[in-house]
């Protein structure tokens, strides 16, 4: 093994399906958030390997939506995280031979998660998670595998939210080193195209928003009550750095969808 790779997560990956320690029970938090998992269906959604325990309202509005629009979809007991963890050293390193063998990580573990699915009777994978994205299109292009956001186009009917949003889209450059995928970016405008009302105020990403001046370009660009995000990095560095003062709602493009359909 490439000696920029962890070992010890490569093996807690195969064995829990984590990239870190110490993470909560997976069954026990989706029982109590009422969430679907194992169950025979077309559709099996991906959450990614933390954000069932940092987000588990985002994941229960998405699911809320799917149910609305009647999508067969399933959730997964045992989730196999895709190994993005590993490439960080790799990348800082710029070592492709690393990165190459970061590559068949994931590759070995996004395909534990494809297999379940196909045993589950599923046809599509649905990426919650956008750094799993470039990842698995790369590892198995002849998949049907989308990002979240084109599930939420095919469900949702027409809408009204007469209202201004900021959206954030997100510059995804960490995940162009994963693989040189572009994300699916055009199925959130489709999504946006079905709500009658909406004025969106789209903020660029000139650079990352990890990075200071990335933040506060973020940051000085909102203008609107309303935030939303379908990056889960992007998502949570506004939730943490936003001013207090600003009483910005952040969202997650799923929690948006449904706080119009709840009224």
């Amino acid at each position: 093994m490439h000696p920029l790779i962890s070992k010890e997560m490569v093996e807690h990956i195969r064995l829990t399906g984590h990239a870190l320690e110490d993470q909560p029970d997976r069954v026990e938090i989706m029982e109590s958030l009422g969430l679907p998992y194992d169950r025979q269906a077309k559709n099996v959604v991906i959450m990614g390997c933390q954000n069932l325990r940092m987000m588990p309202a985002v994941i229960q509005a998405f699911a809320r939506v799917l149910e609305r629009g009647g999508m067969d979809y399933t959730f997964l007991s045992k989730e196999y995280c895709c190994g993005n963890y590993l490439y960080r050293p790799a990348i800082k390193a710029r070592d492709e031979e690393a990165m190459i063998e970061c590559r068949s990580f994931s590759k070995e573990f996004a395909g534990l998660n494809i297999r379940r699915m196909k045993e589950l009777g599923g046809r599509r994978l649905i990426l919650l998670c956008s750094p799993c994205y470039p990842i698995y299109k790369h590892a198995f292009p002849g998949e049907d595998i989308i990002f979240y956001p084109r599930a939420l186009a095919e469900v949702i009917g027409d809408l009204e939210w007469p209202c201004e949003i900021d959206y954030y889209a997100g510059c995804y450059k960490l995940h162009r080193n994963f693989a040189e995928v572009p994300m699916e970016l055009k199925s959130t405008n489709a999504v946006f195209q079905k709500i009658k009302g909406l004025t969106i105020n789209r903020i660029s990403a000139p650079s990352c928003c990890y990075k200071p001046d990335g933040l506060a370009h973020m940051i000085d660009h909102v203008r609107a009550d309303y935030m939303v995000h379908i990056c889960t990095g992007c998502y949570f560095q506004a939730v943490f750095n936003m001013p207090s003062e600003r009483q910005v709602k952040i969202l997650m493009l799923p929690e948006f969808i449904d706080m119009i359909q709840s009224g």
